[in-house]
């Protein structure tokens, strides 16, 4: 049966196991049975707090694929489709398949499913959003144009960030309930011959209910984040505000961690600094969301078309290195050059960086085909596509060092005619202010310490 079966028919999504599971086992087990049992309760022999250790590594597992069961649950429910569950070094993890905005692209693979229930709600929602628009086209013409494309992904952005919502109460309700009944059951189970199986169900449930404390923790990536997303979107029903709001708390929280891991060092013992750097990861995750948005704020209403640079003269694939540089490259005074094929088409770019390092004594001979980067490891773009989409293209393929822009040809092949880099970027967020963008998030400088 294949993956997309099971999930849909409602059964168990497949788990695979990867070695570094087993290394976190062992890890969990060592420190359970040989370093904590042994001074909660004396006098038993090595073998029992072994098997105590063991048994709370497998406790502890059971919890963390329990939590991913059930979000895998809700993502069902929420129409996205699982492939399954990877138990590995970091824990349980939950695959969910993209959405049809990145066909054929593969499986996306995130901590707790965040980035591929985006990717995958909001292909859904765009999915959706299209249907309609051909519903209303189609129903006799007079619903054409009643669906603003903008809008139907606005809709997308927001679902994606319900689901997200859901994932994480679902996740977050197991680990607290099944740590809660451990920690009871711990505490209340009589001393004597039980004493050991109490001491396992009271570490594995206190830390089972740490790691829901860690996840509720607001930040842009934990499951308190999303919840904080969550209510602000529908407070307000914007996905601007949900998003500042859950970077905002972000950094607040991430600085109350900070203090009170200080003050744990000083009361506590040294074992308070894991609070330290948990604040410090959120405050940095926290911050990085906030320069990601104001970037955004100021990109607004731009298309590649406003800003990108022109293109320098195209190379012929066949020509030699030498012929390219001294009658293309070097009068151009342009880094990045598009190559054309036999047939006149598109195939790659050629760097200047790797023209010039081409020995001297093979720059006649060498083709320039043979310094080719290929248009697949290139990100491109259309003339009219909105600037805020293209530095997540340029950050997953990097090589040229900027975003390529194409247009069709009447032959059916494509041609570069710009080229949108760190320069372009850079001017456009420099005069954002003169455009009047990015003003809602000028508060929130990186020179303030608090926010």
């Amino acid at each position: 049966m294949s993956t997309h079966d099971a999930t849909r028919r409602g059964g168990l999504p497949p788990i695979t196991v990867r070695p570094g599971f087993a290394v976190s086992a062992a890890l969990v087990t060592v420190l359970l049975g040989a370093l904590t049992l042994p001074t909660t309760v004396a006098d038993r022999p090595t073998s029992a707090y072994l098997c105590g250790g063991l048994i709370g590594a497998v406790l502890l597992a059971g919890i963390l694929l329990g939590a991913d069961l059930m979000r895998a649950r809700a993502a069902r429910r929420a129409g996205l489709n699982v492939l399954g569950i990877i138990l590995g070094s970091t824990g349980s993890r939950l695959v969910v398949a993209p959405g049809a905005s990145r066909a054929g692209a593969g499986a996306g693979e995130a901590d707790g499913a965040v980035g591929s229930v985006r990717l995958a709600a909001t292909g859904a929602g765009r999915r959706a959003g299209g249907d309609a628009t051909e519903a209303a086209g189609s129903n006799g013409g007079r619903g054409v144009g009643l669906v603003d494309p903008a809008a139907a992904e606005g809709d997308a952005d927001a679902e994606a960030i319900r689901v997200e919502a859901r994932l994480a109460r679902a996740g977050l309700s197991t680990t607290a309930l099944a740590g809660a009944l451990l920690v009871v059951l711990g505490v209340f189970l009589p001393g004597g011959t039980t004493a050991l199986a109490a001491q396992v169900a009271l570490w594995v449930g206190t830390f089972a209910l740490l790691l829901t404390f860690v996840e509720v923790l607001p930040s842009p990536r934990s499951a308190g984040g999303r919840l904080v997303a969550d209510r602000v979107l529908r407070r307000t029903g914007s996905r601007a505000n949900a998003e500042r709001a859950a970077a905002r708390a972000g950094v607040l929280s991430g600085w109350a961690l900070i203090a009170a891991g200080t003050a744990g060092v000083f009361l506590v013992g040294f074992v308070a600094l894991w609070a330290v750097l948990l604040g410090w990861l959120a405050l940095g995750a926290s911050r990085l969301a906030q320069a990601q948005q104001r970037t955004a704020a100021a990109l607004v209403g731009l298309t590649a078309r406003d800003v990108m640079a022109p293109a320098a003269p195209t190379l012929s694939a066949w020509t030699s290195v030498d012929d390219a540089l001294r009658e293309v490259v070097l009068p151009s005074r342009q880094g990045v050059f598009g190559v054309a094929d036999f047939a006149g088409g598109l195939s790659g770019v050629a760097l200047l960086r790797d023209l010039a390092g081409v020995p001297m004594d093979d720059r006649g001979l060498t083709r320039v085909n043979r310094v080719l980067v290929p248009l697949s490891a290139v990100a491109t773009a259309a003339p009219a596509d909105d600037l805020a989409t293209l530095p997540a293209r340029l950050a997953e393929r990097p090589a040229a060092g900027c975003v390529i822009v194409i247009e069709p040809a009447a032959d059916g092949s494509v041609h570069m005619v710009g080229t949108v880099g760190p320069s372009e970027f850079g001017r456009a967020l420099e005069t954002a202010p003169l455009r009047g963008q990015g003003g809602g998030l000028g508060r929130a400088r990186p020179g303030n310490l608090w926010r």
